[in-house]
Order: C-alpha cells, then structure tokens, then sequence
C-alpha cells in the first residue's frame, strides 16, 4: 500500500532507540508492516460500504500498484494518515526503547 518506507533508522534514533546492537533491518521491517496495517485499518474505517466494496475486489486481483492508485485517488487523507499513524508507532517505540 505504501511504497516507501515510512520508518527510518533516522526516525528511530530521532525516538530515542539505541540502533548500536540492533537488527535494523528486521526492526524497520517490522516496524513498517505494523505501519502499513494501522495506515490500512485507518483507511477502510473511512471508506463508504461501496468504496470499501471496490478496495477489496481490488485487492483480491493482486495487482499492488493499482490498489495504491485506487486509493492514493479515494483516500485525499492518505499522507496525513500515514504520518498521524507513523508519529504513534514512534511514540510507542520511544515508551518502550530501553526494552529493545
């Protein structure tokens, strides 16, 4: 849905997230999976019972990259969905850095 990744390693330090003895690759991956679900759950609570209807039949054709044109065109609210989300996760990161 998302074809970037949303979440650094600038944005982990920036958190406060010792990355010295971290897997960062594994730790941004996950990080950004968790992202693209919250930033998903978002968008469909937003979605109309027909609009919603379309992103599925969508999805179940597999083909990503008209999914995300779909919804970068119905969603107006996508940037600001990705960063209100983005700036939670980091806030539950940064809580829970010294568990890492």
């Amino acid at each position: 849905m998302l074809d970037q990744q949303l979440i650094t390693k600038d944005h982990l330090e920036a958190a406060g997230v010792n990355t010295a003895n971290q897997d960062i690759d594994a730790l941004l991956t996950h990080l950004n999976d968790t992202l693209e679900e919250r930033v998903g759950a978002e968008i469909t609570s937003l979605l109309t019972d027909n609009k919603l209807t379309d992103l599925i039949a969508l999805q179940e054709q597999g083909d990503d990259e008209t999914v995300g044109k779909w919804i970068y065109d119905n969603v107006p609210e996508l940037q600001q969905i990705a960063e209100d989300e983005r700036a939670i996760l980091l806030g539950e990161l940064a809580k829970n850095a010294d568990a890492l």
